[in-house]
């Protein structure tokens, strides 16, 4: 008799909590982090074709990725994804999944030698937190730089969550060009670069 309660009173609560996800599935509302046209310049370009997005959890966690490149002897690629749920993760544990995410996509292709934790304030005024590799391709020797970078956004109740890449060797010749665009900013807080049209530094989020 008091097992039969105890699970009517299981039975309640889970239908309950169930009506309310399925009350709020449509209340979580994503609005996309982009990178300003005005920044996306010197070939750089968003693939359209590779813009993805989803939900999960009745709706209530929802994402948005829209990918930035540049073509040549040194290409590179930044990955801007937002991501809405009903409360902000912690900022250290988008650190670690970015972190995770990064090691295991690369780890066939790119031997990522040595990483580097640091922070700094983009142009909408948030604190963010960056994660630096340098690697080298496995293939063909070529160096690489990787950045993962991540950062909440009050005003907009969103995480963003970027990954750069950039090859910045061809036979023997460095051309940080490329890198440079996705990590510069005004203060030159990363490697001493210095810039104001930074990719990353430029991401409207809010």
């Amino acid at each position: 008799m008091v097992v039969g309660e105890i699970n009517k009173k299981i039975l309640i609560i889970v239908t309950f909590m169930l009506l309310l996800l399925v009350a709020f599935s449509g209340c979580v509302t994503l609005s996309r982090a982009y990178i300003p046209d005005s920044i996306i310049n010197n070939g750089w370009h968003e693939n359209t074709a590779l813009r993805n997005t989803g939900s999960q959890f009745l709706g209530l966690e929802k994402w948005s990725s829209s990918t930035y490149e540049i073509n040549g002897k040194y290409p590179a690629t930044l990955t801007v994804t937002t991501l809405k749920t009903l409360i902000l993760p912690d900022e250290g544990e988008l650190q670690n999944r970015i972190t995770e995410t990064i090691e295991e996509t690369f780890k066939n292709r790119i031997q990522l030698n040595e990483s580097i934790v640091g922070e700094r304030t983009i142009v909408k005024q948030h604190k963010t937190i960056y994660t630096l590799y340098n690697g080298t391709d496995k293939i063909d020797g070529k160096k690489v730089k990787i950045i993962g970078e991540v950062w909440n956004c009050g005003s907009s109740g969103t995480s963003i969550i970027c990954i750069g890449f950039a090859y910045i060797s061809d036979a023997d010749i460095e051309n940080t060009e490329n890198w440079e665009k996705i990590v510069m900013d005004p203060q030159a807080t990363i490697e001493n670069i210095i810039g104001e049209e930074g990719l990353i530094y430029n991401i409207a989020c809010h």
